[in-house]
């Protein structure tokens, strides 16, 4: 999981950068080599910390493409929380279609079955 990410945890930098509000949008407001990156981040997430820092992922050969360090939107992508969920939902529904309603037969040897005596190490 940790080579998925983009930025790249292993190869990016980390900065502070400042919660700033245009119009009603809000950016993350950091610099690297002199210049100044602006990223848009949710408003609904961060209205409250406008002046405020927060760290930033950025990769020195693309920081226009940073992202907020933080569990949801760097570590955890909603979509693959989705997919995820998506897959364990799917095979609990075949764990269950599977093993609902056995056929008689197969229950029956089930309960049968008796385990032969062995030696200790056979």
């Amino acid at each position: 999981m940790p080579f998925s990410r983009t930025p790249d945890y292993f190869d990016s930098d980390t900065t502070p950068a400042l919660i700033e509000a245009k119009g009603d949008s809000l950016f993350a407001v950091f610099k690297e080599a002199g210049k100044v990156y602006r990223i848009s981040i949710d408003p609904k997430d961060f209205q409250t910390r406008i002046g405020s820092r927060i760290e930033i992922r950025y990769e020195l050969s693309a920081p226009e493409h940073a992202k907020v360090n933080q569990i949801i939107g760097y570590w955890v992508e909603p979509n693959e929380l989705l997919g995820a969920l998506s897959i364990l939902i799917v095979l609990l529904i075949a764990a269950y279609a599977t093993t609902h309603r056995p056929d008689p037969a197969s229950l029956k040897e089930q309960i049968e079955f008796k385990k032969e005596d062995t030696g200790k190490y056979v």
